[in-house]
């Protein structure tokens, strides 16, 4: 049973005003100078994503844990960091995984045929960039256990019990998914990604574990992206 959470819409939106006002800061007042310094490695390009990926993770795992753990004065279980037994990774991590996979590739039939030249998303964009195996199963941590992590816990820990406890678990789901495809900002692909935030709704609400639905969002992200680096590398 997912447990009545402890926050409401005003720390989700503080959350997410956090994280953003947090990247402008540090796109403002320090890009330039790691950008310098990874120059004079030689890793410009591909360094610059994974330290603003970390900036990111780390301030949505930090203020995550403010607003909805310590000033609450509640704990890491509140937001469904529970672990489970084996057959329930098994079944609704890597099942369920799969079957998001299977669901995104239908949905994205219509886009394919309708906007063929559609531009990658910028995870994409830099996975084409990398032919080293060794960089890419950097990215490959990044997308399907990094990644997930964080934005399960914020969207499905966090978003997802408050619109539950007005909406109920359909419409809550409903609500918390249409989050997740819009604040990607992909216009085009904002419908399927809302169809997978639905989607690890119902997996939260079937495990009441976001370690689980991690498993979950972290197959399809490597599905996806093993299938771009083979396209290019096959």
């Amino acid at each position: 049973m997912i447990n009545k959470p402890r926050w409401g819409l005003t720390q989700i939106i503080l959350v997410y005003a956090g994280i953003l006002v947090i990247g402008l800061l540090y796109a403002g007042l320090a890009m330039d100078i790691v950008t310098q310094w990874l120059q004079s490695l030689g890793i410009a390009e591909t360094g610059n994503f994974l330290v603003s990926f970390l900036v990111q993770f780390i301030s949505t795992i930090g203020l995550v844990y403010l607003f909805a753990v310590f000033l609450p004065r509640g704990s890491w279980r509140d937001l469904g960091l529970i672990g489970r037994d084996g057959k329930t990774y098994w079944q609704y991590g890597v099942g369920g995984g799969a079957l998001l996979i299977v669901l995104i590739m239908v949905m994205s039939i219509p886009i394919q045929y309708f906007q063929p030249e559609l531009s990658p998303q910028y995870f994409e964009e830099m996975l084409r960039t990398t032919s080293d195996f060794k960089e890419f199963i950097i990215f490959l941590l990044v997308g399907s256990l990094l990644g997930p992590f964080s934005e399960e816990l914020f969207y499905r820990g966090m978003i997802y019990p408050v619109f539950r406890r007005y909406l109920g678990p359909l419409w809550g789901a409903v609500a918390a998914g249409l989050i997740f495809g819009i604040v990607h900002w992909d216009p085009w692909r904002a419908i399927p990604l809302a169809a997978g935030g639905m989607g690890l709704c119902y997996l939260y609400e079937k495990s009441n574990s976001i370690l689980v639905t991690t498993v979950a969002h972290g197959v399809w992200n490597a599905f996806m992206s093993i299938m771009v680096y083979l396209s290019l590398n096959g």
